[in-house]
C-alpha cells in the first residue's frame, strides 16, 4: 500500500506544511498547538498511536470542491489531549526557496482530555483553492504528556470518489460462494469506466464503461469463488473520470475459508413511511423498503410490506400487504418503493386520524428472511381533492368562474398567460386557453356562451367562445378600452379679464393605470372593472366600460362618485369628457372651449364655449354639453382629490346571481381603503349604493380585505379581513363573524341559492337557514361555514392546504348525490322569483330543528360544491356535506 506513515513524529517533507497550517490553527484556536517536542524527545514517553481508516488508500480522489470524510484511530496509555485533521500541499521546490505551502481543506481540531483509545470521524471542508492537484490529508494528535504523532494519506483532489459499500478489511469469506460486490463512483465531471480487481486465490478485473459519462453511478456484480480454495483474496474498485483522472478505494483484504452449511445469513432490512402532513381521500401513503443479502448470500427475491391502518376514533383496524418479486434475485443494494392508498377512514367523519403500523421484510434466494424492520406515522385524514395545476403548480391563479352549464372552472393564470380549464366532471385539467397579456379578472356574459377576460397586461378585455371544443379566444372580439381623464378648471383673476386655467389629471406620480384587474358583467351586458396598481405608487381606478347600442365605439367611465373631493371656490372639477381648452370662437373673443362626443360615436363631436369676460362659467358649458347627448360630471367649487378616487391595493370584484349589484372591494390597508356597491344601469348611467371606509366595520384598519362575495339578489354581501363582515346593499353592517385563524387564508363565498336576506334595504326579506350560508377560507387549513342570520360558524371543513386564491361555491352536480334521498326545497329571490332547489337541511325552516340523520335524508348528502386555489399550487374540490354543517348543531350535541 502506498502510504507514508509516521507515528512518533512527522516525515520530513511533510513538516513545512504541518507547521504552516498548524501555525494558522494557532492563531484561530488564540494558542499554541505545538506544546510538547514533535515525535517526543529522548526523556519522552511513548507517543500516541495515529492511523487513518478513511480515505484507506494513497490512490483516493474526491471532486474539487467536494468536502471529505476522515476516520481516524487514536490511542495513548497516558490519554490523548487533541486531535486535528487538515489538508495541504507543498508546492514549489525548497532547494530553491520557491516551496509554498497551500491548504486545501480546512482544519478541524477536536479536544478529548483523558481519552486512551477511541476512533474519531470528521468532514474537513475544502478551501476555495481550484487547482487539481495530490494534496496530504493529515492527522495530527497530541497526548496530555505534549507527545505528538501524524498520519497521512495522499488524495488527487479533481478525480472520482470511489467507495466499496459492502466489504470490511479482514472479512472471512467461505469458498465455493458467490461472492457480492457493490460500490458506487460520483464525480460532477462524469464517470466514464468503473473498475474491480481482485488478486491473490482469483486474479480477475472486471469493467463497466459508461458512453455518455455519468455522474453518480453504482455498479453490483458477482464473483463466482472457486470451491476448496483457500486463502488471501484482495479487493479494490477504481473510477475514471471524464479528465482521465482516476480514485481508488481499497486494496480490501479478505481471507477466504472452507466452506460450512452454505447461505444461512438472513439479509438486512430497513423501512421508511412518508406522507404529507394532512392527507385526501385521494392522497397516497409511500413505503421504502432497503436493505441487501449478505456479501456471499444469494440475492434479495422477494421485499415484503404489511400497513396496518389503525382508527385512533374508532379502534379498529384494516390491513393490507404488497410484495415485489426480484427475478434473478438482487445482489447489492436494494431499494423498494410501495405506495399505499388512505385506508380505514370515515368520510362523513373528517378529520379523522389514522396511525399507519409498517412491517416490512426481505427474503433471500436461499429462503432467508430478514428480521421484520417497523416504523409508523400517523396522520389526520381531511376533506377535498386537489389537483394540482398545469405545469406542475406553476403561476399564481387570480379569478375562478364557474360555467355550471358546461361544468367548468376557469382560472386565471398570469403568469402563464393562460386561462387554465378544469372540468367539474372529471376533475381534470383541459387545454389551457391563450388570452391576451397577463389575464386576471374574469366573467361569464349574460348568454353564458362567453367568457370576458381583463388582460392585465394591456387596456383591453378577450371574448373566449365557450360553445367551442377546446374553448378559444375569438381574436376578432377583443373588447378595447379609451384611455380617460379627469379635469379641473380654476378662475383666475387678471389685470385686464379673468382667465381660466384647465389642468388635465393625474398630471404627475402617482397617476392612474388604465390596465384591467378584475372584472364583472352586469345585468345591461356592461363592464364593471378595477385597474391595477404599479410598484411606482400609480392608483388603481374603478371603471365601467361599455358599448352603446348601434354605435361604433366602445365608452369607459371612470366612477369618482365615491371620492372626497375638497371645496374650493373658482374651481370646477369635471369627469366623462374628451378636453378642454382656451381658444376662440367665430367673432374672434376668447373662449373656454369643451370637447366631447356623442356615447359611442366618436365622429360625432359635441363642443360648448364660454365667452371669457362674462359671467359664464363652466357649469354652464357643462349644462349646453348634457342637452347636447354628453354624459359629463362636473362638481362646481371643489378639486379633485386623486388618493381619494384611486384605490391603493388590489381590488376585487364580486357580482349578485342576477347582475343587479357589483361589489368592488380594495384590498388595500390605507386610510381610505373602502367597499363601494354599485347598481346596474344602463349604458353610461353610473350609479353607487353604497360607499363606506373599511374601517368603517373592520375592528384594525390594518388589516386587509381578502376576498367578497355578493349573494344572489344583491340583499346581502361578505368582505373576509380578519373576520367575516356580513352588509347590505347600502353597506349597512349587519354583523360579523370572527374567523379562527385569519392567516394567509383567502376567499369567502355565500351559498349559490343564497337569496332575499332581510335588512334595511329588503324589510320583507325571509330568513332561509338552508342557503343562507357562508363559506370562508381560513388560515389554518379550514374552510369555515357561517350563518348569515346568526352571524355564527356552525361548521368547520377541514382541508389539506391553505386556500390562497379565489373560493367559489356552485350547486352539487347531478352525479353528488346519487343513491341518496335528499330533500330539497325551492328558493326565491326577493322578487318572489324561483332560482332553484337547495338541498333541505332543517326542518320546517327553523335552525333549532335540523333534519335528523333518519336515513332518509343522510347527512351524506351533498350540500354545495366549493372550489378554491390553495397552498399546493393546485384547485381542491371540496364537497361539502350535510353532516359537516350539522356537526356541531346544539341539536347533535
Amino acid at each position: 500500500m502506498l502510504r507514508s506513515r509516521q507515528r512518533n513524529g512527522i516525515p520530513r517533507y511533510l513538516v513545512p506544511i504541518a507547521a504552516a497550517v498548524l501555525v494558522g490553527v494557532a492563531a484561530c484556536d488564540d494558542e499554541n498547538l505545538f506544546q510538547g517536542p514533535v515525535g517526543g524527545g529522548a526523556d519522552s514517553g511513548r507517543p500516541p498511536s495515529v492511523s487513518i481508516v478513511t480515505p484507506a488508500s494513497d490512490a483516493a480522489a474526491k471532486p474539487l470542491g467536494d468536502s471529505l470524510l476522515v476516520r481516524a484511530e487514536v490511542s495513548d496509555d497516558a490519554g490523548i489531549d487533541s486531535v486535528r485533521f487538515f489538508g495541504a500541499t507543498l508546492r514549489g521546490d525548497p532547494t530553491l526557496g520557491t516551496d509554498t505551502v497551500v491548504q486545501r481543506f480546512t482544519a478541524v481540531k477536536v479536544v478529548l482530555p483523558g481519552t486512551r483509545d477511541t476512533t474519531l470521524t470528521r468532514f474537513i471542508q475544502p478551501t476555495a483553492d481550484t487547482v487539481r492537484e495530490i494534496t496530504e490529508i493529515i492527522v495530527m494528535v497530541w497526548d496530555v504528556e505534549g507527545l505528538s504523532s501524524a498520519d497521512t494519506v495522499s488524495l488527487a483532489i479533481g478525480g472520482p470518489d470511489v467507495e466499496l459499500l459492502n466489504l470490511v478489511d479482514g472479512q472471512t469469506l467461505q469458498a465455493g460462494l458467490a461472492l457480492n460486490l457493490s460500490a458506487i463512483a460520483r464525480d460532477p465531471e462524469g464517470v466514464t469506466s468503473v473498475q474491480y480487481t481482485l488478486t491473490g486465490i482469483i486474479d480477475q478485473t472486471l469493467v463497466r464503461a459508461f458512453n455518455p459519462a455519468i455522474d453518480t453511478v453504482q455498479v453490483d456484480t458477482a464473483v463466482a469463488l472457486p470451491p476448496g480454495v483457500t486463502g488471501a483474496l484482495s479487493v479494490s474498485v477504481s473510477a475514471v473520470n471524464t479528465d482521465g483522472v482516476s480514485g481508488l478505494d481499497g486494496p480490501i483484504q479478505l481471507n477466504v475459508v472452507t466452506s460450512t452449511a452454505g447461505d444461512t445469513t438472513p439479509p438486512t432490512v430497513s423501512v421508511e413511511a412518508t406522507a404529507l402532513p394532512a392527507l385526501e381521500l385521494t392522497d397516497s401513503i409511500f413505503v421504502t423498503v432497503s436493505g441487501s443479502d449478505d456479501t456471499q448470500g444469494s440475492g434479495v427475491e422477494t421485499a415484503n410490506v404489511t400497513v396496518r391502518a389503525i382508527s385512533l376514533a374508532r379502534g379498529d383496524t384494516v390491513t393490507v400487504t404488497d410484495q415485489v418479486t426480484f427475478a434473478p434475485p438482487r445482489t447489492g443494494s436494494v431499494v423498494q418503493a410501495f405506495t399505499f392508498p388512505v385506508l380505514n377512514v370515515d368520510e362523513l367523519a373528517l378529520p379523522d386520524t389514522i396511525r399507519y403500523e409498517v412491517s416490512a421484510t426481505l427474503v433471500d434466494g436461499a429462503g432467508n428472511t430478514s428480521l421484520p424492520a417497523t416504523t409508523d406515522l400517523t396522520r389526520p385524514h381531511v376533506a377535498g381533492r386537489t389537483v394540482i395545476l398545469p405545469g406542475g403548480g406553476a403561476g399564481l391563479i387570480l379569478d375562478a368562474v364557474v360555467d355550471t352549464a358546461r361544468r367548468n372552472l376557469f382560472l386565471s393564470n398570469p403568469d402563464r398567460g393562460r386561462v387554465e380549464v378544469f372540468r367539474l366532471d372529471t376533475e381534470v385539467f383541459g387545454t389551457s386557453i391563450s388570452a391576451g397579456s397577463r389575464p386576471v379578472g374574469m366573467d361569464i356574459s349574460r348568454d353564458g356562451d362567453s367568457l370576458w377576460v381583463a388582460n392585465g397586461g394591456g387596456t383591453n378585455f378577450s371574448v373566449i367562445d365557450l360553445t367551442t371544443q377546446p374553448e378559444r379566444e375569438v381574436d376578432n372580439d377583443r373588447f378595447f378600452t379609451p384611455d380617460v381623464s379627469l379635469f379641473e378648471v380654476e378662475l383666475r383673476e387678471g389685470d385686464a379679464v379673468d382667465e381660466f386655467v384647465v389642468e388635465v389629471l393625474p398630471s404627475g406620480d402617482p397617476g392612474f393605470t388604465d390596465r384591467g384587474q378584475f372584472m364583472a358583467v352586469d345585468a345591461f351586458g356592461n363592464i364593471i372593472y378595477s385597474t391595477e396598481t404599479t410598484l411606482l405608487g400609480d392608483f388603481g381606478t374603478a371603471r365601467k366600460a361599455f358599448q352603446p347600442a348601434g354605435q361604433p365605439n366602445s365608452e369607459v367611465k371612470l366612477f369618482v362618485e365615491h371620492g372626497v373631493n375638497p371645496p374650493a371656490d373658482n374651481f370646477w372639477a369635471l369627469a366623462h369628457i374628451d378636453s378642454i381648452r382656451n381658444d376662440t370662437n367665430g367673432t374672434g373673443d376668447p373662449v373656454l372651449r369643451f370637447f366631447d362626443h356623442f356615447p359611442g360615436d366618436e365622429s360625432m363631436p359635441i363642443t360648448a364655449d364660454i365667452v371669457l369676460g362674462t359671467a359664464d362659467d363652466p357649469s354652464v358649458a357643462a349644462a349646453d354639453l348634457r342637452s347636447q347627448g354628453s354624459d359629463v360630471f362636473i362638481t362646481p367649487a371643489a378639486r379633485w382629490n386623486i388618493e381619494s378616487l384611486g384605490f391603493s391595493d388590489t381590488t376585487f370584484i364580486a357580482r349578485s346571481g342576477d347582475r343587479e349589484f357589483v361589489l368592488i372591494g380594495e384590498g388595500g390597508v390605507g386610510p381610505v381603503a373602502r367597499v363601494l356597491m354599485y347598481s346596474a344601469r344602463p349604458d353610461e348611467v353610473v350609479s353607487l349604493t353604497g360607499q363606506i371606509p373599511v374601517n368603517d366595520f373592520l375592528q384594525n384598519t390594518s388589516i386587509p380585505i381578502r376576498g367578497i362575495g355578493v349573494n344572489f339578489d344583491g340583499t346581502l354581501s361578505v368582505a373576509r379581513a380578519d373576520a367575516a363582515y356580513f352588509f347590505d346593499q347600502r353597506l349597512r353592517l349587519n354583523g360579523l363573524v370572527p374567523i379562527e385563524n385569519p392567516g394567509a387564508g383567502r376567499g369567502a363565498a355565500l351559498h349559490p341559492l343564497h337569496a332575499n336576506a332581510p335588512g334595511l334595504v329588503n324589510p320583507g326579506g325571509a330568513y332561509v337557514p338552508d342557503t343562507h350560508l357562508a363559506f370562508v377560507g381560513s388560515g389554518d387549513r379550514t374552510i369555515e361555514i357561517m350563518d348569515t342570520q346568526k352571524f355564527e360558524r356552525i361548521g368547520t371543513v377541514t382541508i389539506r392546504d391553505v386556500v390562497t386564491g379565489p373560493l367559489k361555491a356552485i350547486l352539487p352536480l347531478p352525479g353528488d348525490n346519487a343513491g341518496l334521498t335528499c330533500a330539497t326545497i325551492p328558493i326565491v329571490d326577493r322578487t318572489g322569483a324561483f332560482i332553484g332547489d337547495a338541498v333541505q337541511i332543517y326542518q320546517g325552516g327553523a335552525f333549532e330543528t335540523p333534519i335528523p340523520p333518519d336515513g332518509i335524508t343522510e347527512d351524506a348528502c351533498v350540500v354545495v360544491r366549493v372550489f378554491a386555489t390553495t397552498s399546493a399550487g393546485g384547485v381542491v374540490v371540496v364537497p361539502v356535506r350535510k353532516g359537516e354543517i350539522l356537526r356541531d348543531h346544539p341539536a347533535r350535541q
